[in-house]
């Protein structure tokens, strides 16, 4: 009996005969980026690169090391090589219509703007090298933390793309919303730390740089998961042949 919290694959409606699965995932990850053509397996790929380039800006911000910085950089190209390929298909697509379709059409470029934001975030890390430039225990821990929250949002969220739970996708909403507010409470206690003395003005700015960056990020698949939550509570529309 099929699942009743399992909604419908709105990425059948462009690629209606795939059979994706987990292991063909795994084997594109190595796959250069204009291979990879089609919307839901291009997504799940384009999420596994940001999820592994989430863990090098997090561990690039307590060690420098050029090497994790450098297959940072390789993960962030390849995700702008694949937001690219997987658009111009898209707006090709001859049937790219109706209110599903203009929905996903758009999670490309949110992935895409998640991975700048990333970058951004490696920039801070490169600027925190080499200017010498420390962070408190404090300031470290609330990013540790940050930072897992967000990478385990990312893990739910291609979750969802995989599976299409509903329950799965409101328990991905409810952990947006927790991150949302985590961004807000340590951007307030960076405050009173600032306030009090206990912070530099130049470790102040490159910290709320990576919180406004983890916000934006945050809020692109918030974005996203809201889409997939408004199909999953539609009508399943007809697929075309």
């Amino acid at each position: 009996m099929k699942d009743k919290n399992v909604f419908f694959n709105p990425f059948r409606l462009i690629s209606p005969t795939l059979d994706s699965e987990a292991s063909r995932i795994e084997e594109l990850y190595e796959t250069p980026p204009a291979d990879v053509t089609c919307l839901e397996e291009g997504l799940l790929v384009m999420c596994s690169k940001l999820i592994e380039m989430t863990d090098c800006v997090r561990k690039s911000l307590i060690v420098s090391d050029n090497a994790m910085m450098g297959r940072c950089d390789i993960l962030g190209k390849e995700i702008h090589d694949e937001e690219k390929g997987l658009t111009g298909d898209l707006v090709c697509y001859p049937d790219t219509k109706g209110d599903v379709l203009k929905a996903i059409v758009l999670f490309p470029g949110r992935l895409e703007r998640v991975g700048d934001l990333l970058e951004g975030i490696l920039n801070v890390s490169r600027i925190k090298a080499r200017d010498g430039v420390p962070f408190s225990d404090k300031a470290l821990n609330e990013l540790s933390e940050m930072f897992s929250l967000f990478s385990e949002t990312l893990k739910i969220f291609r979750d969802v793309l995989l599976n299409r739970n509903r329950t799965v996708l409101e328990h991905l909403l409810t952990q947006q919303h927790k991150l949302a507010q985590m961004t807000i409470d340590f951007g307030l206690a960076h405050e009173d730390r600032l306030l009090e003395g206990l912070c530099s003005p130049r470790s102040s700015s490159l910290y709320l740089d990576i919180l406004d960056s983890i916000k934006g990020a945050n809020a692109h698949i918030k974005e996203m998961s809201e889409s997939l939550l408004r199909i999953a509570n539609s009508p399943v529309p007809s697929q075309t042949n």
